[in-house]
């Protein structure tokens, strides 16, 4: 003790304007294990407690891995932005397949040094044969953000680091568009079977708990049969435990083995067939993604007996903005319970606190799953048997077949066409959007609460035939107003007529435009220029707050800080050309956002300013190193 004493009296002292001393000797900031036998291992532990360590020893190109893993710790670690399991196990695979693929080439790269865009783009291709544009998509983006965790980056070659700053990765390929919700009768039917099961579920517990209050507190007035029941079920609330037991039913049927053990355990424990109605209702209630009511915390606070605070957690939001607290409505009646999102969560709540109790998790869910199905060496399986079958459902991972189609037609559930009703998580989430949308005449500011209105219109309304009609209109709108605008604007351009008049009278052409001689003596000799037009107040833009103007080139063409002359012509000619491209590639909504006041005001308002023969001679000179890209810089103001 004297010693640590004796060495923090030697650090220098710590105040206002002294730095604070630094530990010494290196500093590891990514948690890369190697064993003695040489393995490469990276642990690690999400923000949601799920926790798994990623081998790179078996990965094929060995020179890689140490890079790797590295930078796969950083995107994973705690400063990192892939913060859950699933994402995690997505980037993992992701290497271990562009691996695969990259050690099947004829000349492969054995160094990320020789890793090129070029190969990102040939495994891209690859697995586009097998896999849908979405996912592989998402699979490349992923890919991206571990290479450019890799340090130092001069590890990597100067054109895969360019590559890998350019922006608009994410518009390649077709934008995924939701599929359609339910119709007002399917959506009905389902939410009533599910309904129907969740009161089936709240009144068996019931009885199982009226049971067992009986045999404690007043034995004698059970039928034996009840008694024998009951004296399981008191052994069950106690330890947890399941018993091996075979009886003989009311209807004289034997049950034994497995099902009777089920069948036992469901008098008091929640089991995997229940998760199925649960999870729909929750859905149907709340108007959250699925992988929301999965997460679930169990801590929450009742408010006034009208309302629970809850918790959630948002995995799609990222990282900063992964947590989200609610107040649901509870419902004063029982008979209002499973109608309201707080009454359901509370009978959530209470419907698996005793498997809870068993488990310790932080999550509402628990159901009982027997301990059998799993090798005594497995971690997962050792905490089966630690916790006597009971699990947290989701604990390790979100997935878990919920045979919903079988649930489906167990409801004898059709669809409008008297089909077998599909039954699919996102696509009764899509019908609470839609419905909320419509109850508020499609008002997406309203209707958006458990999303962004961009992520509600794209993913959940935007398929919808009964949204799309009252989508068009809004977008017609826009299209509209967007063209009144860039028309109402008129650009400051000073064509070549304008040029020879600067020679005789400078003073006049500066007042005609409304700027000082010396400002347009500027804009002659470039010294103003942009990327197409000349700048006339960088430092007081109407887009922006900032000191100095941040916001796209594009937006240039319709600012009125911009003055274009014949010299911006080629590259004005280029951005046409760019936009055009633009066009025959994105979703015309897109564009129409993105680009449509921009390519108004250049096509209708500026080039015509110019002759044929000026346009002809500016062609020829059109720079050859634009990039959309870069134009676009910033996103546009909106």
């Amino acid at each position: 003790m004297s010693e640590q004493i004796s060495h923090q009296s030697r650090l220098a002292p710590t105040g206002p304007g002294r730095s604070s001393a630094m530990p010494s000797g290196p500093y590891e900031s990514v948690p890369v294990k190697h064993s003695e036998q040489g393995a490469l291992t990276v642990p690690f532990t999400g923000e949601d407690g799920r926790t798994k360590e990623y081998d790179f020893t078996r990965l094929p190109l060995p020179r890689m891995h140490r890079d790797l893993a590295i930078a796969f710790a950083a995107r994973t670690g705690p400063t990192g932005t892939l913060r859950t399991k699933s994402s995690a196990n997505s980037a993992y695979l992701g290497i271990r397949r562009l691996l695969a693929f990259l050690e099947s080439l004829h000349a492969r790269p054995t160094s990320l040094g020789e890793l090129t865009p070029r190969h990102l783009e040939r495994y891209r291709l690859e697995r586009l044969k097998t896999v849908k544009v979405g996912p592989v998509g998402t699979e490349l983006a992923l890919l991206r953000m571990v290479l450019a965790s890799v340090t130092p980056d001069t590890e990597l070659s100067p054109q895969l680091r360019e590559f890998l700053q350019q922006p608009g990765h994410h518009r390649n390929g077709a934008k995924a568009v939701g599929r359609p919700g339910y119709s007002d009768r399917e959506f009905r039917a389902l939410v009533t079977a599910a309904r129907s099961d969740v009161v089936g579920i709240r009144e068996r517990i019931r009885v199982g708990e009226q049971l067992l209050q009986t045999f404690r507190n007043d034995p004698e007035n059970l039928d034996p049969e009840d008694r024998i029941l009951a004296a399981h079920l008191d052994a069950m609330d106690q330890t947890g435990r399941i018993p091996d037991v075979t009886w003989t039913t009311r209807l004289t049927q034997r049950v034994q083995h497995r099902f009777a053990r089920v069948a036992l355990a469901r008098h008091l424990y929640l089991t995997q067939d229940d998760l199925t109605p649960l999870l729909l209702l929750g859905v149907a209630l709340t108007g959250r993604n699925s992988e929301t009511i999965k997460e679930l915390p169990a801590q929450h606070r009742v408010l006034e007996g009208r309302a629970v605070a809850v918790a959630l957690t948002k995995r799609r939001r990222g990282k900063s903005q992964s947590r989200e607290s609610v107040h649901w409505e509870i419902g004063t009646i029982e008979s209002r319970q499973l109608h309201t999102p707080g009454g359901f969560y509370l009978l959530l709540h209470d419907l698996m606190r005793r498997g809870r109790r068993l488990t310790g998790d932080t999550r509402v869910w628990s159901i009982w799953a027997g301990i059998a199905g799993r090798p005594a060496d497995d971690p997962a399986g050792q905490g089966k048997h630690s916790s006597l079958g009971h699990i947290d459902p989701y604990a390790l991972n979100l997935t878990r077949d919920l045979k919903l189609g079988r649930w489906g037609a167990s409801h004898g559930l059709t669809d409008d066409d008297g089909n077998p009703l599909e039954i699919n998580l996102n696509r009764l989430k899509t019908t609470v959007e839609v419905r909320r949308t419509r109850a508020v005449g499609g008002h997406l500011p309203s209707a958006s609460r458990t999303n962004t209105m961009d992520v509600s219109f794209v993913h959940y309304l935007q398929g919808d035939p009964r949204i799309r009609d009252w989508a068009d209109q809004v977008l017609t709108t826009a299209i509209n107003e967007a063209e009144a605008n860039a028309r109402a604007f008129r650009p400051r351009i000073l064509v070549a007529g304008g040029e020879a008049a600067l020679n005789s009278s400078p003073e006049t052409m500066a007042d005609d435009l409304g700027i000082s001689p010396e400002l347009l003596s500027r804009v002659i000799q470039g010294e103003l220029d942009t990327l197409a037009s000349a700048c006339l107040a960088i430092h007081r833009s109407p887009f922006t707050d900032a000191d100095v103007c941040n916001v796209s080139f594009l937006t240039c063409l319709r600012c009125p800080n911009a003055l274009i002359t014949e010299h911006h012509l080629p590259a004005l000619l280029s951005v046409r050309d760019l936009l055009q491209t633009a066009r025959d590639t994105l979703p015309l909504d897109d564009w129409v956002e993105e680009h449509g006041r921009t390519w108004l005001a250049l096509t209708q308002l500026i080039l015509p300013k110019f002759s044929e023969a000026q346009q002809a001679k500016a062609a020829t000179k059109k720079p050859v190193s634009l990039h959309l890209s870069f134009l676009s810089g910033p996103q546009e103001p909106r």
